[in-house]
């Protein structure tokens, strides 16, 4: 039986953080996924990596500092994959998003950014007249004084991403393993011994005494099924973003609002030279569970184009090239509040197996991070502490 020092369960981006921070300070870990790499929520988001600047309006230093920090990491780790983006919000007359407003969010953000040495990627963010404003999209004119662009950072190719961390796994002496799914633990009394997985052909165990379970949505489902029903691990909300048949004239990301200045706000990118836009939320009923494909109900389809064409009227009658979906992690099963922090949870310490654990990350940004932190106490300083992880 092969053995390794932990089995990550899981394809998307946070399994392979995780596998890859366990191959980097010198552990052996076996990533499995049932299905192909990046097939889940990982490859159909909106690929922004943001900074935290969102963070300043509620004055969460705390959560900036970390997004701005793992923002930087990821370009400097990633180059090949990503580049600085400027993202623009329209500025109305009356709307609480304000000049002011963004005036003082980019004024303390440079003050944080002098205090922490975290500089700013690309251009420094400013204030633009409306003449300047939205790259050349035909946004609503009425009311508007001007705008805010800051800099994010854009994935462009998020399975390439992925596929390059899988392949740092192999070369730092892991195991990646498509098309194998996880069926039960090997357990000697409460403790974890391995898992038994299901292949194309046949059965195989493998030994571990630690198993990460990094899947996303699937977490209550499996962890039903290996140990029990946990609330704390729903992924009931609905996210999707859809592809459209439009060229992109801009190399930026801006935002539209179906009300100019309020509510719910959408941003319009570059992608492959067509524009997607994103990012449509809802709740879902039921747990979809671990097999299921999500599939976006035509009527949210519909919902979203509404509220598209009334923030930018020019797209009406656009055709869908593609719908992007995936689901995440909600506070309370309902499916309508997402989940602010990551999440990490020793079953052990609940009364389920010790050595299994679950992550459940909210953002692409900190995935990084989450895995650092997990794979900290759970390989080289375990010990009983608090399951959230505040960005």
């Amino acid at each position: 039986m092969a053995e390794f020092d932990a089995v990550v369960v899981g394809g998307g981006i946070q399994g392979l953080m995780v596998a890859w921070e366990i191959a980097r300070h010198g552990g052996r870990p076996l990533l499995l996924e049932r299905n192909a790499l990046g097939s889940g929520a990982s490859n159909a988001s909106l690929g922004i990596v943001h900074g935290g600047l969102r963070y300043l309006q509620s004055l969460d230093v705390r959560r900036w500092h970390r997004s701005r920090r793992e923002q930087l990491w990821f370009a400097r780790e990633f180059a090949a994959y990503t580049r600085s983006i400027d993202c623009v919000m329209p500025l109305y007359r009356g709307a609480f998003r304000s000049r002011s407003l963004f005036r003082t969010a980019f004024l303390l953000e440079r003050a944080m950014a002098r205090v922490t040495g975290l500089v700013t990627l690309g251009r420094k963010a400013h204030l633009v007249t409306p003449a300047e404003v939205a790259g050349g999209y035909p946004i609503p004119r009425a009311g508007l004084v001007g705008g805010a662009v800051w800099p994010e950072l854009a994935v462009d190719d998020p399975l390439g991403l992925m596929r390059n961390i899988a392949g740092r796994i192999e070369q730092a002496g892991g195991v990646v393993r498509e098309h194998e799914e996880v069926v039960a633990l090997d357990l000697v009394g409460s403790a974890v011994r391995g898992v038994v997985v299901r292949g194309a052909q046949r059965e195989t165990r493998y030994a571990a005494n630690t198993v990460m379970l990094c899947v996303g949505a699937a977490s209550r489902s499996i962890a039903r099924r290996l140990d029990r029903d946990l609330p704390a691990l729903s992924a009931r909300t609905l996210a999707f973003n859809l592809l459209l048949d439009v060229p992109a004239v801009s190399g930026q990301a801006v935002a539209v609002s179906p009300v100019p200045g309020r509510g719910r706000s959408y941003f319009l990118r570059d992608r492959g030279g067509r524009l997607l836009a994103g990012t449509y939320y809802a709740p879902i009923e039921a747990d979809l569970g671990r097999g299921a494909v999500v599939t976006v109900p035509p009527t949210l389809v519909e919902a979203f184009l509404k509220d598209l064409c009334a923030a930018a009227p020019w797209l009406k009658g656009v055709s869908i090239l593609e719908t992007w979906a995936g689901l995440l992690p909600d506070v309370d099963g309902g499916g309508k509040t997402l989940r602010a922090h990551d999440l990490v949870l020793h079953h052990g310490d609940h009364g389920g197996p010790r050595g299994l654990w679950t992550l459940l990350g909210t953002k692409l940004t900190t995935a990084h991070a989450l895995a650092g932190e997990a794979v900290n106490r759970a390989l080289f300083k375990p010990s009983r502490q608090r399951d959230q992880v505040d960005e």
